[in-house]
């Protein structure tokens, strides 16, 4: 395997995952971006015994360059986000309890009520329009690059979270995150009307985020 440190990263980042409760059997995947493409976990390989040569390298056609195996039946989600989104250098899909059942929700989105979801998502997070059979893959991905805009998380309908960063850890964080804000969205929403952080408020702390945020003097 060309990419053997960038697979270790990403299987631990799996693993990680799958501790958290994120991950249950083999349902969720997870994409870097390296400098031939893609580099992606493959389809229906358990976590706790998956080597970096079990990984497989994808161009941003969706051939496959490096690997014996299948790539994750998602790939056509992480190819199309990381085609579209030059910024973005991991994303993942999970399968977190609290995003999921937002996905059942009849709503557009959820809305940006606190500061991490400024910060690191980049505002709401979008749900795709329609249920997507899964396999139906390549409508899939299109489905998640209509909506993931500029921000770093989505909700696939009725299925779960995709989330971005521009490393590996970030991502996973965003993971976290948007879990949280899932969570939080639930309870609030159903004690009473929720208030949403203003617009230029989410433009400005993003930016803050993304280009000053620990380098500025006190």
């Amino acid at each position: 395997m060309r990419y053997e440190k960038e697979a270790r990263e990403l299987i631990a980042t799996c693993r990680k995952l799958e501790a958290c409760g994120y991950f249950l059997g083999t349902w969720g995947n997870v994409s870097m971006r390296v400098d031939r493409g893609i580099l992606l976990t493959p389809s229906r390989v358990e976590y706790s015994t998956m080597q970096p040569w079990d990984l497989v390298v994808i161009d941003k056609d969706g051939n496959v360059l490096e690997g014996n195996r299948n790539p994750t039946s998602e790939k056509e989600v992480h190819r199309r986000i990381l085609n579209l989104r030059p910024d973005v250098g991991a994303v993942i899909h999970a399968h977190t309890e609290n995003a999921m059942a937002v996905s059942t929700l009849d709503i557009s989105a959820v809305p940006c009520l606190v500061e991490e979801m400024s910060q690191l998502l980049g505002g709401e997070i979008p749900l795709s329009r329609h249920y997507v059979p899964a396999e139906q893959h390549a409508v899939l991905g299109a489905a998640a690059a209509e909506v993931i805009g500029s921000g770093n998380a989505l909700i696939l309908r009725n299925h779960g979270p995709v989330c971005c960063g521009r490393t590996l850890e970030e991502a996973f964080l965003t993971v976290q995150v948007a879990e949280k804000a899932c969570a939080i969205f639930l309870k609030a929403a159903a004690v009473g009307r929720t208030i949403e952080i203003p617009q230029e408020h989410v433009r400005s702390e993003r930016h803050r985020f993304l280009y000053s945020y620990g380098k500025e003097k006190t």
